[in-house]
C-alpha cells in the first residue's frame, strides 16, 4: 500500500496519500490537487543497496539533512540525544515517558475530532478536498497499518524492536528527505521545520518521539469507541478484535490535513520510516491488494494498475477501471444504486490513488 497522493505521490499518490514513490509506501493521502504546495519527498529515491554491502547515495547535496545526521552518528553515547542507539533503550515504551506523553498530548486530535472520524470519512468535506487525508492502497486507515507495523509495545514484537534499532543507527538515510522538507517548507514555517527535524533527527528522537506517535497510532485504533462515534460491524475486525475505526480515520486526517503542522511532518517521516523498513525486509511487507471486481492482483506487482481509487465511506479499495465500470453497471441493473463490491454499502464517492512511476 502506498500513500494516495497529496500531488502525485504517496500522500496523494498512487498507492498512499503521502509518502515514497515505493509502492509500500504510496500511503499519501488521497486525491489530486491543482497545485501541491509541498514536493513529496520520496527516501526511496535516494539510496540503493550496494552490491557489497553498505549504502549509495545519488546526488545528495552536503544540505542541513546531512550535517545533522553526521552530527548525530558521530558520538557514542548511549541513549543521548546525540550518538549510537543502544538496545537497553528498546524495553522502554515511549507512553512510559511523561516527556513523550506530554507531546503526544500537544499532536493528539481533540476529543471531538475522534469522535467524529467515522462521519468525516464520507463527508462532502473530504470529497471536495481529499489531499486531506492520509491514505495507503489496500487499507482501510492508514494509521492502523503504521500503528500495525511500527507501534506494537517494546519487548512484544522482535522485528519491530530490530528495526526501530535500524533507523536509530542509520540516520543517515534520513539527510535528504529532511534537506527537502526544509527547502518545501513555506518561509514562516522553515524555522520550526528545522528544530523539530533536529529533535527527530536523533537515536532518542527516533526511539521515543518517532516511535511514540507508532505506539500512539497502535493504541488509538484499539480504545473502546468513543460513544459519539457510534458503533458497527467495522469495530470489529476480521479477528474478532475490536478496532476503534473512528479514531484510525481522525488520526488519517489529523495526519493529512496540513502538510507543514507537527503532527504532519512527523507522521510523513513515520509513513516514510515504516516503508522503507518493508522494502529493507525489516518489517512485514505490505497487505496484498486485490481488486474486488475482476480479482486483479496485486497493486504492487509489476505491470499492475498505476490507479486505484479509495471507495467512501466503507473505504475498501478498487482499480480505478473496474470501478468505472462497476459504476455504469450499477446504473444499469441497479436502478442507479451504487453499492461497495466488498460490503454492499452505499458509495457516495470514490477518491483516486495514483502509483508514482
Amino acid at each position: 500500500p502506498q500513500r494516495a497522493p497529496r500531488g502525485g505521490g504517496l500522500r496523494g499518490s498512487a498507492s498512499h496519500s503521502r509518502g515514497p514513490s515505493d509502492p509500500a509506501h504510496d500511503g499519501r493521502r488521497g486525491g489530486r490537487r491543482a497545485a501541491p504546495v509541498i514536493k513529496k519527498f520520496d527516501l526511496f529515491d535516494h539510496f540503493e543497496d550496494a552490491p557489497g554491502g553498505g549504502t549509495i547515495f545519488h546526488g545528495i547535496p552536503h544540505g542541513w539533512g546531512q550535517r545533522i545526521a553526521a552530527s548525530a552518528t558521530a558520538g557514542a553515547t548511549s541513549g543521548s540525544e546525540t550518538g549510537t542507539a543502544s538496545t537497553e533503550v528498546l524495553p522502554i515504551d515511549p507512553l512510559s515517558c511523561p516527556m513523550v506523553e506530554e507531546w503526544l498530548s500537544s499532536l493528539r486530535p481533540s476529543p471531538a475530532q475522534l469522535q467524529a472520524g467515522a462521519d468525516f470519512i464520507g463527508s462532502a468535506e473530504l470529497k471536495a478536498n481529499p489531499e486531506c487525508l492520509m491514505r495507503c492502497v489496500g487499507e482501510v486507515s492508514a494509521s492502523k497499518m503504521l500503528g500495525d507495523k511500527a507501534g506494537p509495545p517494546p519487548g512484544e514484537d522482535e522485528a519491530a524492536d530490530s528495526a526501530w534499532m535500524f533507523l536509530a543507527n542509520n540516520l543517515q538515510l534520513f539527510a535528504q528527505g529532511a534537506d527537502e522538507m526544509v527547502a518545501a517548507a513555506p518561509e514562516d514555517r522553515k524555522e520550526d521545520v528545522e528544530t523539530l527535524l533536529a529533535k527527530l533527527f536523533t537515536p532518542r528522537g527516533i526511539l521515543f518521539h518517532l516511535r511514540g506517535l507508532a505506539r500512539e497510532l497502535w493504541r488509538a485504533a484499539r480504545e473502546a469507541p468513543h460513544p459519539a462515534a457510534g458503533g458497527s460491524a467495522m469495530d470489529v475486525d476480521a479477528g474478532g478484535g475490536s478496532i476503534n475505526w473512528s479514531a484510525c480515520w481522525a488520526w488519517d486526517r489529523h495526519i493529512g490535513k496540513e502538510p507543514f503542522s507537527e503532527v504532519g511532518i512527523v507522521g510523513d517521516f513515520l509513513l516514510s520510516a515504516v516503508a522503507m523498513l518493508i522494502r529493507r525486509g525489516l518489517l512485514e511487507t505490505w497487505r496484498e491488494t486485490v481488486c474486488p471486481i475482476d480479482q486483479h492482483r496485486d497493486y504492487f506487482e509489476e505491470g499492475g494498475t498505476v490507479k486505484w481509487v479509495s471507495i467512501h465511506p466503507c473505504m475498501h479499495w478498487a482499480c480505478a477501471r473496474c470501478a468505472k465500470k462497476w459504476k455504469a453497471w450499477c446504473r444499469e441493473k441497479r436502478e442507479g444504486r451504487f453499492t461497495c463490491p466488498v460490503c454492499n454499502g452505499e458509495i457516495a464517492f470514490t477518491v483516486p490513488a495514483f502509483r508514482p512511476e
